[in-house]
């Protein structure tokens, strides 16, 4: 064989080599940049029981903007219906017939962009009264309803959040058997 044909061949192998690597690189690159760019929405729960005061913020605590497409409020797993902020209003109607509270409320509309990082108070309400409900009762009632909040990456992947998901869920562990001596 001719060193020329064999020089050839050698440098065209090492060429596609080559290609093959920048191709798989780009491919990681798209991915991690996929990867790192994405949203992660979530809740945040705090109170202050003494003052009958309780709070629900949600917050995106992604990399990347979370794309709002659809905003779902359920009780007892039962889609409340109504337009902006009228299914909050009569979810805690529902949720609380017989206590006196204010409430302060948030609605993300559609196409609504949450930044990285970005927290908005869902939900904050403010007991009244001389006798206010015990923490355990308002946790319990809020148990009963649920958050779901569709929304896209700016790379057009879909997520869905679900309150629902979130909570802490009872472990069914097995008795321990013990042993007779």
């Amino acid at each position: 064989m001719n060193w020329e044909i064999i020089t050839a061949v050698a440098s065209s192998i090492i060429a596609l080599c080559a290609l093959a690597l920048s191709i798989w690189q780009g491919m990681q690159a798209r991915k991690h940049s996929r990867i790192s760019f994405r949203p992660h929405l979530t809740t945040w729960v705090h109170n202050e029981h003494e003052k009958g005061k309780y709070v629900i913020e949600l917050l995106n605590n992604g990399l990347g903007p979370a794309l709002i497409e659809n905003f779902t409020i359920k009780v007892d797993g039962k889609i409340i219906s109504g337009e902006g902020t009228e299914p909050i209003e009569k979810a805690l109607a529902i949720l609380f017939p017989n206590e006196q509270f204010n409430a302060h409320y948030a609605y993300l509309g559609k196409k609504h962009a949450m930044g990285a990082k970005d927290k908005c108070i869902f939900i904050m309400i403010q007991f009244c009264g001389e006798n206010l409900p015990s923490s355990e009762y308002v946790e319990h009632k809020m148990n009963r309803g649920d958050l779901e909040v569709g929304y896209d990456s700016f790379y057009g992947e879909k997520f869905i959040f679900n309150t629902a998901n979130e909570r802490p869920k009872k472990l069914n562990t097995p008795k321990m058997k013990t042993a007779s001596i």
